[in-house]
């Protein structure tokens, strides 16, 4: 309700309130708050997005930038350098690292990191992508659920990445030869490992290398696997002849390992880290062991020069055993002077493949050898090879040989022995010669004229009779003269001839004793060559040795 009264004329207007404005910002403002949410936005996204800080401890800072360096897995980047510093002693780099949340997973206990470098190696090239964007920190995640934040960088590159499936296996070598780090192990001549470290053990005495089998190839590493150096070329010259074996062009040139399971032998795959020798040579490694060889004796009296330890011993073409030991015999009471000749012998390898599982021990395999010997079982010294002049031991059988038997109540047990072909050669060659030259050819020819010279004198004899009955006797007696008288005439033809062939002088005589004088050379030849080649069997490449004045 209004007041009635009207208003003095000096009285104010009365205010009128309105109601407030908005603020308005200014336009010029809108961009730089836009970018301030914009940074906002990125800042909460880096902090939500970003992983632990991790240590990491190197030998050097060599290609170590802070903010530069960047640490990659699988090729991806999952964190950088932040700072790098030297640590407290001096004696190694620390170094800071900022990681990727999605990374947080991966820094177990055994995460490795390494400094990727350009690297040439005898048997690999790696690193050379950093020639171009510089060094970066590699990482190889680890398969354990422990977190860890700190770490100690490996010096090189590791050889096989921890997720590669396969098996390590620990092996014993006397020394390294060309092995290294990444050197490839091969199975039959296929690449399917390396190596992955090597140490020498702490007396000093050998040396301890760890492999990597990769899968599916690890299986076929069994209990009775045998491992060999197979580095550069395994060339030998003994009694098979001259042999080249090598597993790669890469062995050659880097050297190499090889492995196999002899015939025979337990298929039942090996543990990991199971330990193995390294053989010197694969022949050596896939010898049967000592375990199941019996050991033989035999007895030779011809020379062995030429013949050695580890010489093979050999039954139609397929090797059974080796030589272990040769000494000398001498049997002072008989003045017998022998030499002993050792040899193991794997019964295994004379059973056929299809004979089952035959006994090839004990009595069973005594009784066998026995009746072997009976038909003529003997063992030989034959040469291998004419240019190296090596011997090897032959079983053989031969029929013409003297009954003889095996002194198994001897230790060790004496199997019978034939002489060598080549000396068979020379002793018959000699009992030739010895023969020829006992033959009494001057006695013969003396004989033979002393009965020529009678025939011409009663020849002569004949012709005066006949000469008497011409003149007096008829013409039928004078025919059977006539016919008489031609007899003689062939007859004193005859005992010219025979005159002829006896002389000193005469062609046959010659001959003969040419052949004889060649015969007895060639049998001094053929025993000389024999013994030139025992003393010098190097002369068939080098020619005849001087001999010293």
């Amino acid at each position: 309700m209004s007041d009635p009264r009207p208003s003095p004329p000096d009285a104010l207007p009365a205010a009128v309130v309105e109601p407030p404005r908005r603020f308005r910002i200014p336009l010029v403002w809108i961009i730089p708050l836009v970018a301030a949410l914009i940074g906002l936005f990125l800042a909460a996204r880096t902090y939500l997005e970003q992983g632990p800080v991790i240590t990491l401890q190197f030998r050097t800072g060599a290609g170590l930038e802070p903010g530069k360096t960047r640490i990659k897995y699988r090729d991806i980047d999952v964190g950088v350098i932040t700072r790098v510093k030297l640590s407290n002693d001096g004696a190694h780099v620390q170094a800071e690292a900022q990681m990727a949340r999605e990374a947080e997973r991966l820094l177990v206990e055994d995460t490795r990191f390494w400094v990727v470098r350009p690297r040439v190696s005898g048997s690999a090239v790696s690193g050379l992508d950093t020639l171009l964007s510089g060094a970066y920190v590699g990482m190889d995640a680890g398969k354990t659920d422990a977190s860890r934040r700190d770490f100690v960088a490996l010096e090189d590159a590791p050889v096989i990445a921890l997720d590669v499936p396969g098996r390590s296996f620990a092996l014993h070598a006397d020394n390294l030869g060309s092995v290294d780090v990444g050197t490839p192990v091969y199975f039959r001549r296929i690449p399917v490992g390396q190596v992955t470290a090597f140490r020498l053990d702490e007396q000093g005495r050998h040396l301890d290398i760890q492999v990597f089998i990769k899968a599916p190839y690890d299986r076929y590493v069994t209990v009775d696997t045998r491992f060999w150096n197979a580095s550069g070329i395994d060339l030998r010259l003994g009694a098979d002849g001259l042999q080249l074996n090598t597993e790669s062009v890469s062995s050659i040139l880097t050297g190499g390992l090889a492995f196999e399971t002899p015939e025979g032998g337990d298929t039942e795959p090996a543990a990991a880290d199971a330990d193995f020798k390294v053989f010197t040579t694969r022949a050596e490694a896939l010898k049967q062991p000592s375990a199941s060889a019996q050991v033989w004796r035999l007895r030779f009296t011809e020379t062995v020069r030429g013949l050695s330890v580890g010489a093979p011993v050999d039954f139609r073409g397929i090797q059974i055993g080796e030589v272990i030991a040769i000494e000398p015999d001498v049997d002072v009471d008989a003045a017998d002077v022998g030499l002993k000749v050792d040899i193991a012998v794997f019964p295994e390898r004379m059973r056929a493949r299809d004979a089952g599982r035959q006994d090839m021990s004990g009595d069973a395999f005594h009784a066998l050898v026995d009746r072997l010997v009976a038909r003529g079982l003997r063992a030989q010294l034959r040469n291998g090879s004419l240019v190296t002049g090596q011997l090897y031991v032959a079983l053989d059988f031969f029929p013409g040989a003297g009954k003889a038997g095996v002194s198994w109540a001897a230790k060790p047990p004496q199997l019978p022995t034939q002489r060598g072909s080549l000396d068979e050669l020379q002793a018959t060659l000699a009992r030739i010669a010895g023969k020829l030259d006992r033959l009494p050819l001057d006695d013969i020819a003396a004989e033979t004229r002393t009965a020529i010279a009678g025939l011409a004198r009663a020849v002569e004899r004949t012709e005066a009779l006949m000469a008497r009955l011409d003149g007096l006797a008829s013409n039928e007696v004078r025919a059977t003269v006539d016919e008489t008288r031609q007899a003689m005439a062939e007859a004193r033809a005859a005992v010219a001839d025979g005159r002829r062939l006896l002389a000193s002088d005469a062609p046959l005589q010659q001959d003969l004793r040419d052949s004889l004088q060649e015969l007895s050379r060639a049998a001094q030849s053929l025993r000389h060559l024999a013994d030139t080649l025992e003393r010098h069997p190097e002369a068939l490449l080098r020619g005849k040795p001087e001999e010293k004045p």
